[in-house]
């Protein structure tokens, strides 16, 4: 059965109670409102996987408010239009707006209902995706590590790195543009209880040797004078 939330926004119940139907035995959690303001309400209270929004609300282009807020929210987020305005110009302002369907009144309720269902099955496919590769390997900015290999590259360069070497930079990518103490990479990294100043800044000068385009002037890996280190993917 299936577990996702979706929001329907319709002035008129007649349509809201079709989509009801049509989406009902799905098992999809079928969330309701009528206007921008209930709308708001609601989603500063819940999270949902797709959106069906009438263009035309109180007023008529409430709908395309509604898509803004959902946007700025969440880039991503499936939102379909609902519209009795079937012009060319209508329909493209709807997708420019940021919808991904765009579907004119009146509407085959099972189309609605298997376009609502690939929808969601291809938002799933893509979220399963991304985290089986944030399992494999982490990537930020021009530095990829892999995790099963554990192999690091630059620029889809191999760096070859000890062992510590890939655990001290498994730790700063995965806390990249935060500030360290030595204490706490130690305890980070290490964690055998002895904290050792000189061996944190032996392996810091170890990897800007490998990682760094130029050691005296560097960019990723930056000393944070008084307090720690801090990698920097961008660089500066």
């Amino acid at each position: 059965m299936r577990k996702e939330k979706i929001l329907v926004v319709d002035d008129d119940p007649a349509i809201r109670r079709l989509i009801w139907k049509s989406l009902q035995s799905t098992g999809i959690l079928i969330y309701q409102s009528d206007s921008v303001e209930r709308t708001v309400d609601i989603l500063s209270r819940i999270e949902f996987d797709l959106f069906l929004l009438d263009v035309s609300l109180e007023h008529e282009n409430d709908g395309y408010h509604l898509a803004q807020i959902i946007r700025e929210q969440d880039p991503i987020v499936p939102i379909f239009f609902l519209s009795g305005k079937k012009s060319e110009e209508e329909i493209i302002a709807g997708l420019e707006v940021g919808a991904d369907y765009y579907l004119t009144k009146p509407f085959s309720p099972n189309i609605l209902k298997t376009q609502v269902i690939t929808t969601l099955d291809r938002g799933k496919l893509i979220r399963d995706q991304t985290r089986k590769n944030s399992d494999k390997e982490i990537v930020k900015s021009n530095f990829r590590l892999d995790k099963l290999r554990y192999q690091f590259f630059k620029n889809e360069k191999l760096i070859k790195l000890s062992s510590k070497e890939i655990k001290l930079m498994q730790f700063f990518m995965e806390n990249s543009d935060q500030v360290f103490s030595k204490e706490q990479i130690y305890s980070k990294v290490w964690d055998d209880g002895k904290f050792d100043a000189n061996t944190i800044m032996v392996f810091i000068n170890h990897l800007r040797n490998k990682i760094e385009d130029d050691t005296k002037n560097v960019r990723y890996l930056k000393t944070v004078w008084g307090i720690g280190y801090t990698f920097i993917p961008e660089g500066e």
